[in-house]
């Protein structure tokens, strides 16, 4: 499938962190086209990768993704933040996603009875681990109502076989 300007391709940018490491955030689509040795090939260090705006992957990108993550971990400190929805089911699918890397906070789906919406919220480690491994309590930025959560029990999983390193 040919794709126009626009598209969904994988985007990258990547920025020195006042810490010192590396910040980089990944949009766009993670698949047989995405060029992630190109991406990751000058971030040396410690580094923070932010998914909040993947919008999806396929078998094909989970294939190139392992082991740039497994090497990328090996070495460095890697921090994951804001998996996406759509990677969360690979993330509870594939065990070694994202090699030694530390999984801190993801998107997941709630539902407000109150105002009939559906979000995506970004929950933490902390909040899963504060609520025995299940979906945190959330209120609605729009009314505060108690929202639920609006996915099946284990969507969390994948936090378990996060490496707490």
């Amino acid at each position: 499938m040919k794709r126009g300007p626009g598209s969904n391709t994988l985007r990258a940018k990547v920025e020195q962190a006042s810490s010192g490491g590396t910040r980089v955030t990944l949009s766009g689509a993670i698949d047989e086209s995405s060029d992630l040795d190109g991406v990751f090939a000058k971030v040396t260090g410690d580094m923070v990768i932010n998914m909040k705006d993947v919008e999806r992957v396929n078998s094909m990108g989970v294939h190139m993704w392992i082991p740039v993550m497994a090497r990328l971990s090996a070495k460095n400190r890697v921090v994951i933040e804001e998996i996406s929805y759509g990677f969360v089911f690979n993330a509870n699918a594939v065990a070694n996603l994202f090699g030694a890397a530390r999984v801190v906070s993801c998107a997941a789906p709630y539902y407000c009875p109150s105002c009939k919406d559906h979000v995506m919220v970004k929950v933490t480690l902390d909040e899963v681990n504060a609520s025995s491994g299940g979906a945190p309590a959330k209120r609605c930025a729009k009314c505060a109502a108690p929202m639920d959560f609006d996915e099946l029990e284990g969507y969390f999983s994948f936090f378990k076989t996060s490496s707490a390193a």
